[in-house]
This record gives C-alpha cells, structure tokens and sequence, in this order.
C-alpha cells in the first residue's frame, strides 16, 4: 500500500511540474480555429404546393430532396442534387384534382449569410443562407391528368409522355449546428416551371414551392485547430572565463612570460534588433572590458553575424550594426576606439542546421 501511494505522490508531482512549465512559456500566436474547404450532404423531406385553381390544402403533396455539395470558403459553396416527389393540379369545372409525378435536378450557389456579416464562427449555432439555381424538371406518370383530358374539358398544354421542362429556383434555409459533422436543415425554397408543367394553360410560368426539413452530414473535417506558437526559451548565458593567473615574483630574474589573451565570450541579439542588452549579457561584457583593459596592447576584431532569415544585402548592414553597437559600448567602458576594429560577415556560416535560425546565429564576436 505504501509503494503504490508513494507511485501515485510521483507520477502527481510530475504531472504538475510539466503543467507548470508548459504554463509558463510565453505564447506567441495563441491557439485558433480556421475553416476547412470540405464536401457536404443534405437529406430532407417535406411539402410541395404547386400553384393553381384550387383550395391550398389540396395542393399540398410530399417530396423530397437528396443533395451533394462543396463549400470553398465560409461564406460561399455550390451543391448538386435532385427534389421532387409528386406534384398536384387542379380541374375547376368540374372541380376535380390530379397528380403526375416529377424530379427536378438542380445546380445551387449557396452564400452563408451569418459568415458574410458576421465573419467565420466555428462555434456558431444557427446560420441562415439563401441560394439561387437551377435545372432541369423530369416530369412523368400523368395519367390523371390525360384521364381528365375528355369530352369538352381538354387541358390545353397536356403533355401525355415523359417531358423534361426548365427550371429556376431559389430560397432560404438555416443551418442549426449539432456537431462538428452534423446539423439540422429547415429550408423553403420557389421553383419557376414552364407553363405546361401542369398540363393547364395560365399564360404565365407554373410555381412549385418546397417547405424540407432534414440533415446535413460533413464528408471530411470542417475546421482546423491550430496549436498555439511559444516564443523560444533564452538561452542560458555562457559562464564568464577565469583570469588568467597571474606568475608570482621571484627574487631571481627570470624570462618573461607571454600571457595569451583569452578567448572571449560572445554578446547576443532578438530578432532584427542592434541593440545591446547590458543587462543579459552584463558578465560577457564585463569579461571583454576586464579582459582588454588587462592587455592594454591587444587590438581587436569585433565581428558581427545575423541569422539566415531576409535577404543578403539587409543582413550585411544589420550585422555591420551589431559590431558598431558593441564597440560603442567598450568605448564608454574606456576601451580606446583605436585598438577596435569592426565589420559585418551578414549571414553566420558557422552555424548549422536550424541554429541558422536562432539566436545563436544572432551574435557579435570579439576576437584578436
């Protein structure tokens, strides 16, 4: 029992010492959701009234629709489908009703009319769009209507086989979201027909309206989350070098002792920046200023890089900048400005891989 707390004590400190650097880092680009182009389908059924000379209710037949569709953009998307089921007309002396059936292909351009004025919302729940299109109608099994076709009543425009008639259509539906994959559709919509859709003679184009209900399912992903982007972790100063030591004296003459200057520490840059920051890098540069005053006959080069972002020529004059910077700066120290040298290399070359990148790359070395 003592293992097993003592387990789970750890694996808790653990847990909580990776949140609590992983809460620390500082975001660049926080975390963000984007719209994905994706493939769609619509299944809904309903109601159809096709207009005419009788009373409402007895023009109101079933249909359907099955559609397939694409959006490009948040706002803008086409679709390809077919509706229809039965439509309905009316004889008014005698008054009497016939049916014939029909399916209409259709070619839509949609527009998301929450998107267009309100921008891309992933999370939205209720977007109205309207749509304009058209097609083709493949009308068929008009007995009825030939049935009545006899004696003194004739329908002027009956069509007895299987006709194709043109169509125009448009409407407005609302899109109720349940899911990332999934969302309920209500839409009506109005289609314009040819006259002799009906088989009736009216002078003027024949109306069929559609009020469907169904779903809509996505065929691929919809959004796109993004992770957030952390700045880069500074990378841990360089520990300053030691003195050399100096040799003691001894009553006897002896050689003198060369000292070798040593190597000295380089000073960094951000991004696109020649300024010195004295106060990250204070101990390199205190090491530089002791280091020169302690051999007061030593002339320097001060050499300055830049990383392998932006183009050669910016570079060149940015890292010609970072030099001057810094001899700038060991002149305030007391440094005599004859004794420094300074030049610009631009991009480091002695960097590898995606250090080229970094803030290794992004340097001033002083070197004898």
């Amino acid at each position: 029992m003592k293992k097993v707390f003592t387990l789970i004590t750890a694996l808790f400190v653990l847990s909580f010492a990776s949140f609590s650097q992983e809460d620390t880092r500082q975001i660049k680009e926080p975390e963000k959701t984007v719209f994905k182009p994706h493939a769609f389908l619509q299944l809904q059924g309903g109601a159809a009234y096709t207009l005419g000379e009788a009373e409402f209710k007895d023009l109101i037949s079933p249909a359907a629709s099955l559609q397939i569709g694409y959006r490009f953009s948040p706002v803008l998307g086409l679709r390809l489908g077919a509706t229809g089921w039965t439509g309905k007309g009316g004889w008014v002396v005698p008054a009497q009703l016939y049916e014939f059936n029909y399916v209409e292909g259709n070619l839509d351009l949609l527009v998301d009319l929450a998107s267009a004025f309100g921008g891309f919302n992933p999370s939205r729940v209720v977007s109205p769009y309207i749509f304009l299109g058209g097609g083709g109608a493949y009308g068929f099994n008009n007995d009825e209507a030939k049935a009545l076709n006899t004696g003194g009543h004739k329908l002027e425009l009956l069509w007895e086989d299987s006709k194709i008639f043109w169509a125009a259509r448009g409407g407005l539906g609302f899109d109720f979201r349940l899911g990332d994959a999934v969302s309920l559709m209500l839409e009506g919509n109005v289609n314009m027909l040819p006259d002799d859709f009906n088989s009736k003679n009216a002078d003027h184009p024949d109306w069929q309206f559609n009020a469907l209900a169904g779903i809509k399912i996505n065929l691929g992903k919809s959004v796109e989350r993004i992770p957030p982007v952390y700045y880069e972790p500074k990378p841990e100063p360089a520990p300053a070098p030691k003195p050399a030591p100096k040799p003691a004296p001894k009553p006897e003459p002896k050689p003198m002792v060369v000292l070798e200057m040593p190597v000295l520490p380089s000073i960094h840059f951000a991004f696109d920046s020649d300024v010195v920051d004295t106060k990250e890098y204070a101990n390199e540069l205190a090491t530089i200023v002791s280091v020169l005053k302690e051999f007061p006959n030593e002339n320097v080069d001060i050499i300055g890089y830049t990383d392998h972002h932006g183009p050669d020529a910016y570079n060149d004059g940015l890292s010609l900048r970072r030099a001057e910077a810094v001899k700038k700066y060991l002149v305030e120290q007391g440094i005599s400005a004859s004794r420094l040298k300074t030049s610009g290399e631009g991009k480091d070359t002695k960097t590898e891989g995606k250090d080229r990148l970094t803030i290794k790359a992004r340097r001033v070395d002083v070197t004898k």
